[in-house]
């Protein structure tokens, strides 16, 4: 992926950029020699197109008309956009650092972000891969668990991968709880690498098949460390010490979801669900909403049947690994929580 994909920051000021509406919204770029990747490319200008929140991004940082433009644009208002953009230009000095993505084999550019102009630490993929190995690695030399890698979610700015460990706990009638490490790296938001454990509900389906459904709280329940873009190296390995409450949070989340082995009314957890989709504001969850429907129009009897239903929805064909991410915070709330 990283052969393919080139990523670029490009410093530019809003009077820079002009816009095009051809199809879909872009920004065209012609301060090209602000980058040295441009150099001996031979071209002019770029036309980048918004891609994950790249366009929420982009608007913003622009007075925060983000709502009042995507609007805008759905409507079919492109001239009276073009018109408030145009006179932006005029009020002040808008400089921002653009993160551009270049497909290199279809020689296309993508706006995925715009990043911070004072204090980045590009801590990128690679990067989080190799430190969740030995960090991993050394945790397993120092105690009684042990870690494999169970699989992993990415595109060329974000991954997200699982490494179960030896931990059980018997959950009543449904299966077992595994003590399960997300490490999650993404390039552009504010916590770039971060270790979380995350339930892993063990169970088998109605071919008497072992799966998984990975499920998850809030941050502030899951969370056992992080390093921001804006930490230096040598903080950051400093915080990579901060690894010990990590079976505390394992231990707090059987407590939480053994509470599923006594679920009696599977349907209304499953209308919690679909309600949570349908009012949601997610874009990635709006794009797939009426296939993720599709899921959840079923009758279900049993609490595997409920995590059977669960575990297709949140790894539905095409769905970005923020859908899922969104989706496995969503379904810990109404399986755990009940809200």
């Amino acid at each position: 992926m990283d052969s393919r994909y080139k990523k670029i920051d490009l410093r530019s000021n809003l009077k820079d950029i002009q816009f095009n509406y051809e199809k879909e919204f872009g920004l065209v770029f012609n301060n090209l020699s602000e980058s040295e990747y441009f150099n001996g490319s031979g071209k002019e200008e770029i036309k980048a197109i918004p891609i994950h929140s790249g366009e929420r991004d982009f608007f913003q940082n622009l007075y925060n008309i983000d709502k009042y433009a995507s609007s805008l644009l759905k409507k079919g208002y492109r001239d009276i956009l073009n018109q408030n953009l145009e006179s932006l230009k005029s009020k002040a000095e808008h400089v921002r650092r653009y993160r551009l993505i270049h497909d290199t084999k279809e020689d296309e550019f993508y706006l995925r972000a715009i990043i911070s102009e004072d204090r980045y630490f590009n801590y990128n993929n690679n990067i989080a891969f190799v430190l969740a190995l030995l960090k991993l690695h050394f945790e397993s030399l120092n105690s009684d668990t042990e870690y494999e890698i169970a699989f992993s979610e990415f595109n060329e700015s974000a991954i997200r991968i699982f490494f179960k460990t030896t931990e059980l706990k018997s959950i009543e009638g449904v299966g077992h709880l595994q003590n399960t490490i997300q490490v999650s790296n993404d390039e552009i938001k504010k916590e770039a690498l971060k270790f979380s454990t995350v339930a892993s509900i063990l169970y088998k389906d109605k071919n008497n098949e072992e799966k998984n459904l990975y499920i998850k709280p809030k941050d502030i329940k899951s969370k056992v460390l992080s390093i921001t873009h804006g930490t230096g190296p040598k903080k950051a390995f400093d915080n990579l010490n901060d690894f010990t409450k990590s079976s505390e949070i394992f231990e707090n989340l059987f407590q939480e979801v053994q509470k599923i082995s006594k679920i009696k009314n599977h349907g209304q957890i499953l209308h919690l669900v679909r309600i949570k989709i349908e009012n949601s504001t997610t874009e990635e969850i709006k794009r797939h909403k009426e296939g993720m429907k599709k899921f959840l129009l079923v009758e279900i009897k049993t609490t595997t049947q409920l995590l059977e239903t669960f575990n297709k929805l949140i790894m539905l064909e095409g769905l970005e690994i923020e859908g899922k991410e969104y989706l496995r915070y969503l379904v810990y709330e109404a399986l755990i929580d009940r809200k």
